[in-house]
């Protein structure tokens, strides 16, 4: 196959620009990784105030409300109690997402979110920040409003 010096010069050109995203790409997450590492470790070195912290979030699009209840105990997280109400403020359970008459697919959706919101609490005490919780399946928008729930109740904890 034969290409003219145009097209051969617009293929070098795409190319060198494609390993010179790649390269600054790899760059630029190393160096983020370093940043948040640093930000892990020193929010984890200076702790928190010892006490239990309140901290609510709605949960955008859905409807619903994260409340949470975070115990820190020798400057880290201990335990967080959480509850996951719906739009009427009830606990989301094993009725969360059923309809008249019912549509298997989205109550399967619904239940899929409360089993993935309920890895939240442990993931925290793990990672003592809310910003490393990473999103857990079928959960999306219930693991935003926690991150923001934790947050509000970790501000006074600082």
């Amino acid at each position: 196959m034969r290409f003219s010096p145009k097209k051969l010069l617009l293929m070098t050109g795409l190319t060198a620009m494609a390993i010179s995203f790649a390269a600054c790409g790899k760059k630029e997450s190393a160096e983020s990784k370093t940043a948040e590492s640093k930000t892990t470790e020193s929010k984890t070195a200076q702790g928190y105030k010892d006490g239990t912290y309140s901290g609510e979030a709605e949960v955008k699009e859905v409807g619903g409300t994260i409340k949470l209840d975070i115990t820190v105990s020798g400057g880290k997280i201990t335990t967080v109690d959480m509850q996951n109400l719906d739009r009427e403020g009830k606990e989301k359970g094993e009725d969360y997402g059923k309809s008249e008459p019912l549509n298997q697919g989205l109550y399967s959706i619904a239940q899929n979110s409360i089993l993935g919101t309920d890895k939240l609490p442990a993931l925290l005490v793990e990672s003592q920040d809310p910003d490393s919780i990473d999103a857990v399946s079928g959960a999306t928008l219930s693991r935003e409003a926690f991150v923001r729930a934790a947050k509000a109740a970790l501000d006074g904890a600082k």
